[in-house]
């Protein structure tokens, strides 16, 4: 895959936001969700298990309320400790079946774990 500001191959571990407590800061991860709000520079995405904001500063987010997205965040950290997300890019998912894909995603974390 490519990143919006180069042509470098990016690799992210795909979770779900209620996963994102078990992530490593420096982590880069696939996150998809529908779009809750965009409010300046941030986005809020909601998957069924939780809701997450989302920097999306550096790029340009052509997507509206509602829409499905998979976004590519890396996890930093903010001044308290805290963890913070920081789009690299997006990808549109309208087409995807969102109930099939979190079967899958569970089934399949289930049969790692």
């Amino acid at each position: 895959m490519e990143d919006n500001r180069g042509n470098k191959k990016v690799s992210a571990q795909r979770v779900m936001i209620k996963d994102l407590e078990k992530m490593d800061i420096g982590s880069l991860v696939q996150i998809m969700g529908f779009v809750k709000e965009k409010i300046d520079e941030y986005i809020n995405l909601d998957d069924k298990t939780g809701e997450i904001t989302i920097n999306i500063k550096k790029l340009k987010f052509p997507f509206k309320k509602g829409e499905l997205v998979n976004v590519f965040t890396k996890i930093k950290p903010t001044m308290d400790g805290e963890k913070q997300f920081e789009a690299v890019f997006f990808q549109d998912m309208s087409n995807l079946n969102f109930e099939h894909f979190q079967k899958l995603y569970d089934m399949k974390k289930e049969l790692i774990e």
